[in-house]
């Protein structure tokens, strides 16, 4: 089965590296790779696209829409919980592929039992990170973030908050990414190093009008895995210490 960012979770599951916990509060569970956190930044769709062979083309295979998707931005992972997943558009996901809106009785007892709608994609799984400014009034702000999963190509794509600078996020992430791969205990050779370090002195992607912009990662591992290669702690507590100057 494919890795979907996008589930269905209830406080009391198993922590995991895969997937995300919740607390009986419906907050996000923290690890100690997480580290410095930003956010919630705020989304108000988000849709999981598989790469379809037989086609050709990408199909959706799970979204939800009209909502308020809360988003943190951490040292591991871009993790994202949403409680009231039921409203506007609805769910649509799982195994049965159910549309399931406001009225549905299903949802309404599983609002009562405490369950949130969450996701993460660990850095470590990313092999882009593309963005979308907004152009004009009927532009939006965009994020798109490309991995693998049993050796198909997917990707999650959130609608953001309007007064978020996409552009910004995804180069912030882009080097959360390369900072995360350099700190984890699975070791680079000559040439992936060197296309992590030419990735950061690239800068900031301009995006160009009509595409994406993009940033692209040398190597990265199938979504669901690599919790082997995880540092002892956040990259930031993780980095070398300067030595002390005793003069």
């Amino acid at each position: 089965m494919v890795y979907s960012p996008l589930t269905v979770t209830e406080p009391g599951e198993p922590e995991s590296f895969a997937y995300p916990s919740i607390t009986e509060d419906l907050n996000l569970v923290w690890d100690g790779l997480d580290g410095d956190i930003i956010g919630p930044i705020h989304a108000s769709a988000a849709s999981v696209h598989l790469y379809d062979n037989n086609r050709s083309q990408f199909r959706k295979i799970a979204s939800v829409e009209d909502v308020r998707i809360d988003c943190y931005v951490t040292e591991s992972r871009f993790a994202m919980i949403c409680e009231k997943y039921d409203k506007g558009g609805g769910w649509i996901g799982g195994g049965a592929a159910l549309v399931l809106n406001a009225g549905s009785k299903i949802l309404a007892a599983n609002r009562r039992r405490g369950k949130a709608l969450t996701g993460h994609l660990r850095y470590a799984w990313l092999r882009q990170i593309l963005f979308q400014r907004k152009e004009g009034f009927l532009g939006m702000e965009a994020l798109r973030f490309v991995y693998q999963s049993e050796g198909a190509q997917m990707y999650l794509q959130l609608t953001l908050d309007k007064t978020t600078d996409s552009a910004a996020l995804a180069h912030e992430l882009m080097e959360r990414t390369v900072a995360y791969r350099k700190a984890d205990t699975d070791p680079f050779d000559s040439e992936e190093a060197e296309a992590f370090e030419r990735l950061l002195a690239a800068g900031r992607v301009i995006q160009e009008k009509g595409t994406m912009g993009k940033y692209e990662f040398p190597t990265s591992w199938p979504a669901g895995s690599a919790a082997q290669f995880a540092p002892p702690a956040a990259p930031s507590k993780n980095a070398p210490q300067e030595p002390e100057n005793r003069n």
